[in-house]
């Protein structure tokens, strides 16, 4: 089963002098079990698509399938769509609303029908898979710091156990140890037979982290293809707002010179490509 979209197509203000198509055509499947990283410069539709995937915002054109259920198809259905698909926003402001954070995270799976010792030991690990001590639980999440505000986002959606995890920005206003247990977390989930569609502009923890990835650039998909597809196409193609990682930009000057044979965007293979090509001169 998978989670699949087929001609996705958004404009908002439709007639209005102030259109804007914000997704044109997309297509994509992401499967359980995978990483699947939606990657793009700011406006380029990605928090559109996001909203897209369990019905948050109305289909105008195309397709969301997940696991055999239409998005927008029977009412009935939405309610086992956003079970199955859990969405974590750019901005935890907008998502959280709770005076504590216990009721925070336990809001999801007690609408789930969770309740007692059941449900609380589901809002315990969650806290506990986010790395949120425990001690926070009766703290005001509105008074906490950015990346704890993101932390009690993505625990609360955790704690519904969702099929499909899909994260908007997660690494923004993160530090750097902060950004190490979000990709330890993001692989512990498709590890667990979860997919996790990372919805980012950060091309290098993309390329890092990422079974599959699609490039979107004004609305468009420009390219889709494993870490290293991505990584031996990006120099062919002009992606608007794109930042190519260095360790990428070093790869391509060095095989435009004829000094290695592979492109690739990890250090290490990049390391024993230019350790090869040395001992071959």
């Amino acid at each position: 089963m998978s989670l699949s979209v087929a001609d996705l197509s958004y404009t908002y203000n439709m007639g209005l002098p102030t259109e804007a198509a914000a997704l044109k055509n997309i297509s994509f499947e992401a499967e359980k079990g995978e990483i699947f990283s939606i990657v793009g410069h700011t406006g380029s539709g990605k928090s559109t698509l996001a909203m897209h995937l369990n019905g948050l915002m109305v289909l105008q054109s195309g397709e969301v399938i997940v696991d055999g259920i239409r998005v927008g198809g029977n009412p009935s259905d939405l309610r086992r769509i956003r079970q199955a698909v859990g969405l974590v926003f750019q901005y935890p402001e907008q998502q959280i609303f709770a005076e504590t954070v216990r009721e925070e995270i336990s809001f999801g799976p007690s609408n789930w029908g969770l309740s007692g010792d059941a449900l609380e030991e589901r809002v315990c690990a969650a806290m506990d898979l986010i790395g949120l001590d425990r001690s926070f639980a009766q703290a005001n999440p509105f008074m906490l710091s950015g990346g704890e505000k993101r932390r009690v986002a993505i625990a609360s959606v955790l704690a519904s156990d969702p099929d499909y995890l899909v994260l908007d920005e997660p690494s923004a206003g993160l530090d750097y140890n902060g950004l190490c247990e979000l990709t330890s977390l993001l692989r512990k989930m498709s590890e667990k037979g979860k997919c996790v569609i990372h919805i980012t502009h950060d091309l290098e923890l993309a390329l890092e982290i990422s079974d599959r990835i699609m490039i979107i650039s004004d609305g468009a998909v420009a390219a889709i293809g494993s870490p290293s597809e991505i990584s031996g196409i990006l120099s062919d193609i002009d992606i608007k707002g794109l930042i190519l990682p260095d360790i990428l930009s070093l790869s391509y000057e060095l095989k435009k010179r004829g000094r290695i044979d592979k492109i690739t965007s990890d250090p290490s293979e990049l390391a024993e490509e230019i350790r090869t090509a040395s001992s071959c001169r």
